[in-house]
């Protein structure tokens, strides 16, 4: 290279110090994954975020002393990266002013050798040839920061055998997420990182119920939950935390003069249990996905034990995209597949179904009863359909039973895991018990006739 006209060292360093101050945090691991060590001018910092790559893959972490020692002859440049305290917050948009500088110096460069094959041509074919190629180089120049990027499988290789190690060790929580519901996690495998998880039932089935059951099992052991409300009040949902954590139906909250002192017990109980818990609502109505996108991936960096987001519910994220409201839901259901991929964290989306259930003899719904379901079934990688038979037959064996319906399991095997629903609250059942009792028919009543019907 012949100019050092796109070359900016401080940019390069501000890059290498948001890294040290930020850590391995999800917009940092998008730019590792993302951004060649080419993009580096110096060859200092080129060779720090090389470094920086192999201790992340290695380690899961960031650590400016430790990469001192693996680089002794860099230690002064790490340290005083480091430093730069002013880094951190723009990180991003000094990435891309790399991204733009590597891209302009590589320019040059083509631009450099096509013009010296344009002075030692011949002819008007070899002059024309030698710019044909020049126009498919710089075409081709990646100048912005979402450009797409090819990782080589040599790059994949060595995380599959990590996953595998972890799983055998029992290390593998940082990379699935379990529901704690055991069953389920027997069908599933837990949800992965990067997974679209849609809960979908008709009205009154307890969806909300559901993923409240599931955020008090992942925040039991110190996990936390961002939950997006876009329904119900964040007092609301924390009343249903505490009286499902006491054992005590909602709607005893809502007359307190008639509480008993058992009552009272198991509130205490619950408010007990539910104390310390790191989890974290947003009740803001009127939201669109770029919005969600936005508070979720700040949230993720000042609460990195952050581990699923819930969005309760996807017909009520604002819709931004004007044309067909199919396609317009799609775009919902790709931001937020798009933000489980961001943020390395599974994101679990709640749906209506539409009412072409009510008109079939089995209710059971199908993933078809989604609404808009060709765009939101092709974005999630898990589906799961919450039914209560009791819900339109009252007398039906199944009463108080739940069935949890895997549908889709892109990375694995579908199945029917089963739930005691109880005081509005989900809670675990014997399965084999509880699947012969939905496979049962409700008994038909006797019918009285009348003196016509009989003379008939």
């Amino acid at each position: 290279m012949n100019s050092t006209l796109w070359r900016n060292e401080d940019i390069e360093g501000a890059v290498i110090g948001g890294m040290f101050l930020r850590g391995a945090d999800p917009e940092v691991m998008e730019i590792i994954s993302s951004l060649p060590s080419s993009t580096f001018g110096n060859w200092q910092y080129r060779e720090i975020f090389e470094a920086i790559r192999h201790q992340v893959k290695a380690t899961g972490v960031i650590d400016p002393i430790l990469l001192c020692e693996a680089l002794p002859k860099q230690e002064a440049t790490i340290l005083e990266a480091s430093r730069k305290a002013w880094a951190k917050s723009s990180l991003i948009q000094y990435a891309a002013v790399l991204r733009r500088n590597a891209a302009l110096r590589q320019a040059e460069d083509v631009l450099e050798t096509a013009l010296a094959t344009l002075r030692k041509s011949v002819t008007s074919e070899q002059a024309l040839t030698a710019l044909d190629e020049v126009k498919g180089v710089i075409g081709a120049l990646d100048t912005e920061e979402s450009a797409v990027k090819a990782v080589n499988i040599d790059d994949l290789l060595p995380e599959i055998i990590q996953r595998l190690d972890d799983k055998m060790s029992g290390r593998s929580e940082g990379r699935t997420i379990l529901t704690g519901i055991d069953e389920l996690d027997s069908i599933t495998g837990g949800f992965d990182l990067t997974d679209l998880v849609l809960l979908a039932a008709r009205p009154s089935m307890g969806k909300t119920e559901m993923v409240l059951d599931i955020i008090d099992k992942v925040t039991e052991p110190g996990a936390g939950v961002l939950f997006f409300s876009m329904e119900m009040g964040a007092i609301q949902i924390a009343e249903r935390h505490v009286s499902a954590a006491g054992g005590i139906s909602a709607s005893r909250l809502k007359s307190p003069d008639k509480l008993e002192d058992e009552d009272w017990a198991r509130i205490s109980n619950g408010i007990s249990r539910m104390s310390g818990r790191n989890i974290w609502i947003i009740d803001a109505t009127d939201l669109n996905v770029e919005q969600i996108k936005q508070a979720a991936i700040r949230h993720k960096q000042t609460h990195p034990e952050t581990t699923l987001i819930a969005v309760d519910y996807l017909g009520l994220v604002k819709l931004q995209n004007n044309s067909r409201h199919d396609l317009a839901v799609g775009d919902v259901s790709k931001g937020l597949k798009s933000l489980a991929k961001i943020n390395k964290t599974p994101v679990i989306a709640l749906s209506q179904l539409s009412r072409s259930v009510e008109s079939r003899p089995n209710k059971r719904p199908l993933n078809a009863d989604l609404k808009n379901s060709g765009e939101i079934e092709a974005d999630a990688d898990i589906i799961m359909m919450l039914y209560r038979d009791e819900v339109y037959n009252p007398e039906s064996p199944a009463r108080g039973i739940a069935e949890i319906n895997v549908t889709k399991n892109r990375n694995g095997a579908l199945g029917t895991v089963y739930r005691r629903f109880q005081n509005g609250h989900f809670y675990p059942i014997d399965q084999a018990q509880a699947q012969q009792l939905s496979r049962q028919q409700p008994e038909a009543k006797s019918r009285r006739y009348t003196k016509n019907e009989r003379a008939a």
